[in-house]
């Protein structure tokens, strides 16, 4: 959901980008080729054209990262060809494509190509004074300010990529034991179930229950409590390739979502996963605790909440059968 949200986001940024194109340079290009300055007319028509193109293809494909790329470079390649051709008149146009980059691509791929395009127009001045700037002090300026607001544009940009990502984490990550949440577990499930019907990827999931819990909690506290269930984490993951997923799924239960696994291995990791909590997960007051697994492969034509049931009444049977052993659904 969040991903998807995300998505919708970037999407949402390089379509008001590319409208923002279309509206405010087409009637320049069609001004620039009634008047005669057919260069820059056709290189203004040319923008728009690409930004409608990537625009379209990001809404067709979902991909926003190419697109965004492919209009970020057409841009700064068409604003180096207007501030050769009109001189100060373009230099103003300069500007709003400094925040328009970092619209479309990652903060530092804007930022190098933002300082790749000032380089070129420098050494194009440099080149044929007089062409571009009308005097040493105005290219100065300008590549002072430009340079200057590049700077700004790329720290901001780069808080809010920080902040997005750290929002991201918070929505996805379990605060306490920083396992991913169940909402993050339901996006998994469904995308699981996706790539097995398209391309038979085989998926299989153990629940998992630690034995008697309550007592912990009870006894000890909570606090105690969820010192066990941070302590789990590690654990399970020092048991777990590093493709696997770990879930909370609810209070001291949680799942774990495996990829290209068959089905006798997937018993082996769950009885491995068993032991190894006998072995190194302990109470408070010293004693092991242990854990009930309920395990399921995913069969072809079920949905996600199938497949989860059907390891949920595994580990029921586990758990109704006394504990500490693993079931498969």
């Amino acid at each position: 959901m969040l991903k998807r949200l995300q998505d919708d986001f970037y999407l949402a940024m390089l379509t008001l980008v590319g409208a923002m194109i279309v509206f405010c340079v087409t009637p320049y290009g069609i001004y620039r080729l009634y008047s005669g300055n057919y260069i820059v007319g056709i290189a203004d028509l040319v923008m728009v054209t690409c930004a409608i193109f990537a625009t379209r293809m990001a809404w067709r494909t979902g991909d926003t990262v190419k697109p965004g790329l492919f209009m970020a470079l057409v841009f700064c390649f068409g604003a180096v060809l207007v501030c050769i051709n009109l001189g100060v008149d373009g230099l103003f146009w300069v500007y709003p494509f400094l925040v328009f980059i970092f619209f479309l691509v990652s903060p530092l791929k804007a930022f190098i190509l933002l300082i790749a395009m000032l380089a070129c127009l420098l050494l194009f001045a440099s080149w044929r004074p007089g062409q571009v700037f009308a005097s040493q002090f105005q290219m100065l300026s300008f590549m002072v300010t430009t340079t200057i607001t590049s700077i700004f544009a790329f720290i901001f940009a780069y808080r809010a990529q920080l902040q997005r990502r750290e929002l991201q984490r918070l929505a996805t990550t379990d605060s306490l034991t920083g396992a991913a949440n169940r909402r993050t577990l339901n996006d998994q499930l469904a995308l699981a179930i996706n790539e097995h019907q398209r391309f038979g990827r085989p998926y299989g999931i153990l629940l998992l229950d630690l034995d008697h819990f309550k007592l912990i909690n009870d006894n000890h506290g909570h606090k105690a409590g969820d010192e066990v269930l941070t302590g789990l984490i590690p654990l399970l993951q020092s048991m777990l390739r590093q493709s696997d997923r770990v879930f909370r799924f609810g209070g001291e239960e949680f799942v774990v979502l495996l990829a290209d696994v068959k089905p006798a291995d997937l018993a082996k990791l769950a009885e491995k996963i068993r032991a190894g909590i006998a072995q190194f997960l302990t109470a408070p007051d010293g004693s092991h605790m242990t854990t009930s697994i309920g395990l399921a492969m995913l069969q072809q034509g079920e949905d996600w909440e199938a497949w989860l049931h059907r390891a949920d009444m595994a580990l029921y049977q586990a758990k109704h059968d006394g504990r500490n052993r693993v079931v498969a659904g």
